[in-house]
């Protein structure tokens, strides 16, 4: 539990630097966590900001349809990937870590101990898989709340419940 945590608290922690580093912030960027969560987390389009992650087991699919706009998809860890398109990849096995940070993308991410930060603008679905406890999230600095067992979907932005 202690690795789990401190995995996350690095991973926090790298987002904020890296996000500002790639861009000015703008008003109406939005915050987005996701701490052990279980099932599926998509960020689409138009999805701008930084998004920095890690899955214990699974997948992340990563569309980058602008190749000059951002730092492009950075994933270590995989034990396998997928070209999808010229401009989308799945990565998968365990313990994957990913990041993109600027410019416009799609990010697609399933399995088990999903750690997930954003920063910025976007269309958000959450889904968990069932189970007594499929992870949290939060939004906007706001208390965490329990991912539910059905599709989710919500815009990120500042102003966003």
């Amino acid at each position: 539990m202690r690795r789990i945590l401190l995995t996350f608290a690095v991973l926090a922690a790298l987002a904020l630097p890296a996000a500002s580093a790639a861009r000015e912030s703008t008003p109406n960027d939005g915050t987005l966590s996701v701490r052990e969560a279980r099932g599926s987390i998509t960020i689409q389009g138009p999805a701008r900001g930084a998004v920095i992650g890690s899955i214990r087991n699974g997948s992340v699919t990563i569309n980058d349809p602008i190749d000059s706009d951002g730092t492009g998809p950075i994933v270590t860890g995989d034990e396998w990937s997928k070209e999808r398109s010229e401009t989308a990849t799945t990565w998968g096995g365990n313990r994957v870590r990913f990041r993109i940070i600027g410019g416009t993308f799609r990010i697609v991410v399933r399995g088990r101990g999903i750690n997930l930060s954003m920063v910025g603008k976007g269309n958000v679905i959450l889904k968990g898989m069932g189970t007594e406890d499929d992870g949290s999230y939060s939004v906007n600095g706001e208390g965490y709340s329990l991912i539910p067992p059905f599709s989710f979907p919500f815009p990120l932005s500042a102003t966003s419940p």
